[in-house]
């Protein structure tokens, strides 16, 4: 085959130009630049949003005094129901899905609650002999529990909303925080609970 002459190359040059052209104004050949990328939202956990439901631990293990390997200065919240006594250490709430313990002591029925976050912790105790119904119902300038349908403030134990006129349905129980040391030096019988282990994550995903 022989070479293209220069004029020959300028026509050859010309009818593909011609082609490409009728192309595109026929729809047949499309001559577009791709769309620049969609930048993705962020996508984070369940446990960052406001209410975040969580079921309060029911009844988990103890251990007693003389089995629990504890350090004399760790933290514990301290119960006692009907004369018998019952740490909880403040750590094993650490973690949004750890801030309930829907426990029994004896035959009466506490809900131990703390925020790792603000560092507030009530408790409660009700009627019957079943553990309460309390859920961790998310942070919202402070910790939510939410119980039979309604939020309510941990703190003050206020509905969040104001349309719910019904006050928070258990009574708060007396407690005492302080060290393992002092509490089982006052309470020899006591028995403790250490912590479970965590269902999912065990820590609030902050959105940025």
């Amino acid at each position: 085959m022989r070479a293209l002459r220069p004029g020959e190359k300028t026509a050859v040059v010309l009818v593909i130009s011609f082609v490409v052209a009728l192309g595109a104004s026929l729809g047949l050949i499309s001559i577009t630049t791709p769309p620049p990328a969609r930048p993705q939202a962020p996508v984070y956990g369940p446990q960052s949003s406001t209410p975040f439901i969580w079921p309060g631990k029911t009844r988990p293990p103890t251990v007693s005094a003389a089995s629990a390997d504890l350090p004399d200065d760790e933290p514990v919240i301290g119960v006692v129901a009907n004369g018998k006594a019952r740490a909880y250490c403040r750590k094993a709430f650490t973690g949004m899905v750890n801030h309930v313990v829907n426990d029994v002591i004896g035959a009466t029925p506490v809900t131990v609650t703390h925020c790792d976050k603000d560092g507030c912790s009530r408790v409660f105790t009700g009627e019957g002999q079943e553990p309460l119904p309390f859920k961790t119902g998310g942070f919202m300038d402070g910790m939510l529990l939410y119980v039979d349908g309604v939020f309510y403030d941990q703190s003050t134990g206020r509905p969040m909303n104001d349309s719910a006129a019904n006050p928070l349905p258990y009574q708060t129980l007396g407690f005492e925080e302080t060290t393992w040391g002092k509490w089982r030096t006052a309470h020899p019988d006591t028995d403790v609970y250490l912590g479970s282990p965590a269902e999912g994550p065990t820590g609030p995903i902050v959105k940025e």
